[in-house]
This record gives C-alpha cells, structure tokens and sequence, in this order.
C-alpha cells in the first residue's frame, strides 16, 4: 500500500540521472534557491549526472547553461535540455533531414530546427512541418501562419501544452493558450508535444544514459510528477514553487510522488521511510503517528516536521482511495499536533510587489502560511 518509498542514505546516490526541473526546483524567476547550488555541485561525487529540464522553447541550452551559472549554480550547455531541442528531433523523426519547417518561436526554436538537419521556411504552404514555441513577439501573425501551414499538411509539434507562464506579474497567457486558439481554428490539437507531462522529453533526457535509473524533481504534481509517473520514473516533490504539502494531502493517483523535500537539497539527503500497520490504518514516520479514526486523520508524536507530512500524506492518499473522500476537499489532520504542524508552516510562493500573497501559481518570493 504505500506510495512513499525510504532512502537510507543521500537520495540521489540511488539515481544515475536527476532530472531537475527549473522554475520552482533550481530557482524562482531570476533568485536562486538557496539550497541548489550546493545541493548541484554535490550530485557528481554521488555519481548522479544533473539534466535540467525545461518546458521553455525560448531559450537555448548555452543560454539556460549561462543564466544558471550567473546564479553561482554549475550547469553546462550539454546539462539542459529543452522542450525546443525535443520539438526539433521529435521532427526531424517524422520528415527527415532536409525537411521544411515553419518555426513560430523564439530563435533557439528556430537554431534547435536547423542544428538537426531540417530547414526553417517563412512559407506556410512550403512547410512539411510546423514548430511552434510562445515568445513575447508571438503574434497574430504568428498564429495564423502556423494555421495555415497545419492545414496544408504540415506536421505540427510544439513545446508543451502549459496553459500559464509565470511572470512578475502573475501567472500569464501560456504555449496552452496560444496552441488553443489555433485548435479552435483547425477543429484538432497538435500532433506531437514535447514538454512535461508528455513523454516525449522524458525519452529524450533518458536517452543521455541509456539503462540508468533516474529521478524527477519538480514543483508541479500536474507536469513534473505526473508525467514521470507515466515514464515510470520515481520523482521527488519540493515544496519551493507552486506545492504545499497541504496540497500534496489531496493529489490524485497520478500526481502523488515517490518522496517529499521542502527543496532540491532533499536530493543529499536520507528519507524515512513511512511504515504502515494496515490492521489499525496507521502509518508511523520518524516519530510520527498519522492514523484514521473514522473521518479524520489524527497526528500524534513529535520530530522532523517532514516526516509528519510524510505521514500524514501517505495516510491520506490511502484514505482517499479506500473510502472515497473528495480531491478537493482533502481529509484535515485533527489533532494537538497536527493544530502545531499548520500554525508553523511557511513556504515561499507567489507574492506581488508589495509582498502580499497571490496565487502560487506565479512562482515568485514571498511567504504564506498555508
């Protein structure tokens, strides 16, 4: 019955790939979190290669490589890969080299398309394909052009399906979006996607290791967690971007993660494993007791605050799947202790200019108690 699984020692020295979400994982917007640049430099005396992973198509890997290390984080260009770099070889796999593609991107969309073989076109009768990645320039234009091309025939793959972006402005217009309102004109979606939670980049991120094991680490249940759930890859949720662990209490099947960690560092660290006793719908962790007595979940004990999450979510997804409890009203831990754990817990999310608390889907500094 249980889903979250132990590390007896550092957790990445069990992985040969850890494949690392940006935004949420390594930083927020342009600030590093404080932990990921240690936390990185330590992954190869583990023997566990990095590979930053992104839904992005707008910038390329030396670009990423560049920014990450203006952050004092350790990153080479043949450490990234993009949704752009995934879009040109899921392409090339369809017309060949020497194919025509429309590019309604960014440039590293276009010199991802072109460092492949294929040949980026303006036309979009000429086109055999169409690649299509959101930038600020995207215009109508843009759209229809890509419209055109798609109607004609062209192969259309694009970057990722993400409805929103996160900007200091909070959450904007994303690829999703965009790639709606030209399925709305065509009357069908796109044929290929690239990015999380698409299987497309997972592939391609462990095609740089064949036959190693690998982890995911993400923010997002709903792409990083869930698609390495598809991959059948083991993941690592962190509570530094959009997921609290209150929310983590309530993840459906397909979103819920094989471990927990407030940041990227749990990735150096040992994990508890959470140990059930299924005769009285009890689970212990690292002093913790989360058990069910009726319709609650009642938290007894005391230690690491993790573990009592670990615990409590573990406990919680097994309730949600025997007795049926609603997603969106997940069970709420009762308890003395469990009254101590909420009042104490803190985590950075989305906050505006004047610092006040906005939807944790932005990705940007602040503080909420959850």
């Amino acid at each position: 019955m249980t889903r979250l699984k132990g590390a007896p020692e550092a957790l990445a020295g069990a992985y040969d790939l850890a494949l690392l979400d940006l935004d949420g994982v390594v930083y927020l917007l342009s600030q590093p979190i404080p932990e990921a640049a240690a936390t990185i430099a330590a992954l190869p005396g583990l023997d566990c290669e990095p590979v930053f992973v992104t839904n992005n198509a707008s910038r390329s890997p030396e670009t990423v490589a560049e920014a990450l290390r203006g952050m004092d984080i350790p990153a080479e260009p043949g450490e990234v890969l993009t949704s752009a770099q995934v879009v040109a070889s899921g392409i090339l796999e369809r017309i060949g080299k020497g194919g025509t593609v429309l590019v309604a991107g960014s440039p590293a969309l276009r010199a991802a398309v072109a460092d492949v073989g294929l040949e980026p076109v303006e036309d979009p009768k000429t086109a055999q394909a169409a690649a299509f990645g959101i930038t600020p320039e995207t215009t109508w234009r843009s759209l229809a052009d890509l419209t055109i091309a798609v109607r004609n025939g062209a192969y259309w793959a694009t970057s990722n399906l993400d409805a929103t972006l996160p900007t200091p402005d909070g959450p904007l217009p994303g690829t999703g979006a965009l790639v709606g309102a030209v399925a709305t004109a065509l009357g069908r979606g796109p044929d290929f996607v690239a990015g999380k939670p698409e299987q497309p980049i997972y592939q391609a991120a462990l095609a740089r290791r064949p036959g190693g094991r690998a982890i995911m680490v993400g923010d997002r249940p709903d792409s990083d967690i869930e698609g390495a759930n598809r991959a059948g890859l083991d993941s690592l949720l962190v509570f530094t971007g959009v997921a609290s662990p209150r929310l983590a209490l309530a993840l459906a099947p397909e979103q819920r993660p094989t471990y927990l960690g407030w940041s990227l560092a749990a990735l150096t660290e040992p994990h508890p494993a959470p140990d059930w006793n299924e005769a009285v719908n009890r689970v212990d962790c690292g002093g913790w007791t989360a058990a069910l007595d009726g319709e609650d979940i009642r938290l007894s004990g005391q230690g690491a605050e993790l573990d009592a999450w670990r615990a409590l979510c573990e406990l919680s997804w097994a309730a949600a799947d025997m007795a049926g409890y609603d997603p969106a009203r997940p069970p709420i831990p009762v308890g003395a202790a469990a009254e101590k754990l909420l009042a104490n817990l803190r985590l950075p999310v989305a906050a505006d200019a004047g610092g006040r608390a906005r939807s944790p889907d932005c990705g940007s500094p602040g503080f909420l108690v959850c």
